[in-house]
């Protein structure tokens, strides 16, 4: 009988496996005292319930925009994004498990509206062996 994981499970895989990322680093949401203006929220789409049971994770790392003063406003930190992308793929490309495959999608910079920050949405597809 195969032994099933939830996204949860998933997500603590993922969370562990990112020790090396030093910022805060939340499961599902930021919570609403942290006062961090770096740190990574990881959460999951659902997971199927197959053999090779797969997901997608989306670990966002998010930084406090710059102040580009008053006639520009807050600008994206593109040398921390692009920093902490970085740490996020170096940590997940190492992965050497023998019951998951961890595989990059995809990469995109979202404006975090009303919190004067941007994230870095780094997507992976999850898939996990079942015996």
């Amino acid at each position: 009988m195969a032994d099933y994981k939830t996204t949860e499970y998933i997500i603590d895989v993922v969370y562990s496996l990112l020790s090396s990322v030093t910022v805060p680093k939340y499961r599902k949401t930021k919570p609403t005292k942290s006062t961090a203006s770096e740190y990574v929220v990881i959460n999951a789409l659902p997971i199927n319930a197959n053999v090779m049971q797969k997901c997608y994770i989306n670990v966002n790392y998010h930084v406090k925009d710059t102040d580009g003063g008053p006639t520009v406003g807050f600008i994206p930190n593109d040398t921390r994004l692009a920093a902490g992308s970085a740490l996020v793929l170096a940590a997940l490309k190492e992965v050497t498990e023998t019951s998951h495959l961890i595989d990059f999608e995809s990469q995109e910079t979202i404006r975090e509206e009303g919190f004067n920050e941007h994230y870095s949405n780094l997507r992976f597809s999850f898939k996990n062996i079942n015996n």
